[in-house]
């Protein structure tokens, strides 16, 4: 895995976030210091999980790559991030707001994905799955790094977490 092209694949993540969190949760994001994670216990008590894979074009080189980008959030984060996108209050995790995660993850990914393609990334991606339950663990793409990305918000903390390896 090339880390220089870990860190530019992970900056248009990182952005989108931030503008998808002000503009359809209505909270600002403040990244904390990446941290390479260990093991495959999640950070939250919810996480949508989106995979993806695709090819990077650079320098006249093509690779493979795959990764994954999951959100971590603990409960109350959750329910007043779920709150804020649909403008209703929530107390406890029901079914009405299980795929609020998949669908900020559907958008923080298709607003990298254009930034991506920019840099010579093409992007396949799967569909979201939603994680639910406390101290629940992620199975990550084998060979992968996983690199875990604190975030603060009003509404309280959550996980961003961004995973990559390229093939030959």
């Amino acid at each position: 895995m090339s880390n220089a092209n870990f860190l530019e694949f992970s900056k248009p993540f990182i952005d989108a976030a931030k503008n998808v969190f002000e503009t359809m949760v209505f909270t600002k994001l403040e990244p904390g210091k990446p941290q390479v994670k260990k093991g495959n216990l999640s950070q939250g008590d919810v996480s949508a999980v989106l995979g993806l894979s695709g090819t990077l074009s650079k320098d006249g080189v093509e690779r493979d790559y795959r990764a994954m980008l999951v959100i971590s959030f603990p409960y109350a984060t959750y329910l007043k991030v779920a709150g804020a996108m649909l403008m209703e209050e929530y107390t406890e995790f029901n079914e009405d707001i299980r795929d609020v995660g998949g669908e900020i993850c559907n958008m923080i990914m298709g607003n990298a994905k254009r930034d991506l393609a920019g840099m010579g990334y093409t992007s396949n991606m799967a569909i979201p799955s939603i994680i639910e339950g406390s101290n629940h663990t992620i199975k990550y793409p084998e060979g992968t790094t996983v690199i875990l990305i604190p975030l603060t918000s009003a509404h309280g903390p959550m996980y961003l977490e961004l995973c990559y390896a390229e093939t030959e």
